[in-house]
């Protein structure tokens, strides 16, 4: 499905729209212009590099969101404890 990003010429704004069947966007979603301007897109690059970074990076995510569920729960234990 081919996405693409643009810009309106009035207000600046910059979104992403789904374009089906060569129709481009009618209208800004901020200030309703019909000014705008499809912008040139960058496509995604994948390796093996990219993937194992993406993937420490998700690691180190879970690990950060479990230490801090597990510190709020022992919190929580305390504190109802009575």
């Amino acid at each position: 499905m081919p996405i693409y990003d643009y810009s309106c010429r009035a207000c600046s704004h910059t979104f992403e729209a789904l374009v089906l069947g060569g129709k481009s966007p009618k209208a800004c979603p901020e200030c309703k212009s019909d000014e705008l301007e499809r912008l040139m897109s960058l496509p995604a690059v994948r390796s093996e590099s990219t993937k194992e970074k993406m993937l420490r990076g998700a690691r180190a995510r879970d690990r950060a969101q479990a230490k801090d569920m597990a510190h709020e729960q022992r919190k929580y234990e305390l504190s109802h404890d009575d």
